[in-house]
């Protein structure tokens, strides 16, 4: 007896130090499955399969958990990861789409959205009565910002057959186009912090409102 429990927990041991060897695959989890029919539809094609490769792992999880879920990829754990998408039933117009997509114009809309979002998210209700003009200058500004050091990374394209709701007579067919640009976290936040700074208390027109302010900038990067 005294030697199985011995044993036990050896293995437990040896369970343990395995687990805490590799906290960023721990932490981040397998894939998620990516699903290639739904009650509604059935991926017919991806960009891929005619070459025999699945469906690229920053696709499945952007589908499932959205950009969340491919920052936490380990390969852009320093990044901010910006996912573009258009749907269309014409190819080569999404193909010359993103062959379009110019990261000096396009990153700056993206950028805009997710700051937005931001002082949505910490305001109590209106973001334009929380933070008066400041909010509104900074999503401005932010948006006529051309940001560097952005990359343009790879794309992918799925078709998806859609059914009506017998699940067997074909309403459409729909490409989904997904572009993903990433740039670096500290180099995005510097360029950021020089708009949130720029445009200062010249905006602010009361108390309360320059603390909204103060209280959103101070951790302004927290779930950005």
């Amino acid at each position: 007896m005294k030697r199985m429990f011995i044993f036990l927990l050896a293995a437990a041991v040896i369970l343990l130090v395995s687990c805490s060897s590799d906290p960023a695959a721990a932490l981040l989890g397998p894939a998620p499955e990516y699903r290639e029919e739904t009650d509604t539809y059935v991926v017919v094609d991806h960009k891929t399969k005619a070459i025999g490769e699945d469906v690229p792992e920053w696709v499945s999880r952007y589908i499932a958990d959205g950009v969340a879920g491919v920052e936490a990829m380990p390969l852009y754990t320093d990044s901010y990861v910006f996912i573009a998408e258009d749907i269309g039933t014409n190819l080569n117009a999404l193909r010359q789409w993103a062959s379009g997509f110019t990261v000096a114009q396009d990153l700056a809309r993206m950028v805009s959205t997710r700051v937005q979002l931001r002082f949505e998210n910490a305001a109590s209700g209106s973001p334009d009565d929380a933070y008066g003009r400041y909010f509104e200058n900074v999503v401005r500004t932010v948006t006529n910002t051309s940001f560097s050091g952005a990359r343009k990374e790879t794309d992918f394209w799925i078709l998806k057959r859609y059914f009506k709701a017998d699940g067997k007579t074909i309403d459409r067919e729909a490409y989904e186009y997904y572009l993903l640009v990433s740039i670096d976290k500290e180099l995005l936040q510097r360029q950021i912090n020089i708009i949130l700074n720029r445009v200062t208390a010249d905006t602010v027109s009361a108390r309360n409102e320059a603390a909204a302010v103060e209280r959103v900038t101070e951790s302004f990067y927290e779930g950005f």
